[in-house]
């Protein structure tokens, strides 16, 4: 076997594996950690990964990092609002900045990421349903480590981590749905064996409670099943 059927071969059996880890994964948390971990070790020229999500008001959090320095480096793109990553999100889908210390496009992220050791940057955004989730981040501690090839294999990990936070989000509001689900039902059947109300007077009296007092019915049903108390119940 010839080098480039050596590199596609261990690439393939990389890509199975992250596609196990995923499933595997029970959280969102658990998800980005198995995709910063994957294409840290199989996008060629990558030393670390991370993932950058996207928050309220065009906030920036670093969600999962293979190292330390990856957090630091983050923190300096999201305070300039400059860098390959922020750009992959507000702008162009890859951003490529192979040589960030003589890189005119980041003339003030690439000195502060080059004094924390980080040489060259790749960036791809993260989406799906056309919402833009953040971007996957991968550094290198060398200029121009990255190549064509870099930027084919981390295009797929960055598909599949789009999908796989997706389906994550997905799956943990679904489970918070039938948590909530479950206290409420809980707690009406406390107020009807408590006051001898049916169904529909308990969940009425629970509803009133949640109206007087401005907070959610699930907080409320939280605090019946927890404490036995009924506040203004009757």
């Amino acid at each position: 076997m010839d080098a480039q059927g050596f590199e596609g071969e261990r690439l393939a059996l990389g890509f199975a594996q992250l596609m196990e880890q995923l499933w595997a994964a029970d959280s969102e948390q658990s998800t980005l950690l198995s995709v910063v971990k994957a294409a840290a070790t199989s996008v060629p020229g990558a030393s670390a990964a991370g993932v950058s999500l996207r928050r309220a008001r065009g906030r920036f959090d670093t969600a999962a990092a293979t190292d330390d320095f990856v957090s630091e480096v983050d923190k300096a793109q999201y305070a300039l609002r400059e860098g390959p990553c922020v750009a992959s999100v507000d702008d162009n889908l890859v951003n490529l900045a192979n040589d960030l210390a003589n890189d005119p496009h980041w003339p003030r992220f690439g000195p502060a990421a080059t004094k924390l050791g980080v040489a060259a940057m790749l960036s791809f955004r993260l989406s799906a349903r056309d919402e833009v989730i953040g971007a996957l981040n991968l550094y290198a501690d060398r200029p121009l480590a990255f190549t064509e090839q870099s930027r084919a294999v981390g295009a797929i990990f960055a598909a599949h981590a789009s999908v796989a936070i997706a389906a994550a989000r997905r799956a943990e509001t679904l489970t918070e749905a039938l948590k909530t689900r479950s206290d409420i039902s809980e707690a009406v059947g406390i107020v009807m064996e408590r006051y001898r109300l049916n169904s529909q007077e308990a969940f009425d009296v629970l509803r009133r409670i949640s109206q007087h007092r401005n907070i959610k019915l699930r907080e409320v049903a939280h605090q019946i099943i927890y404490t036995g108390e009924i506040p203004g119940a009757r």
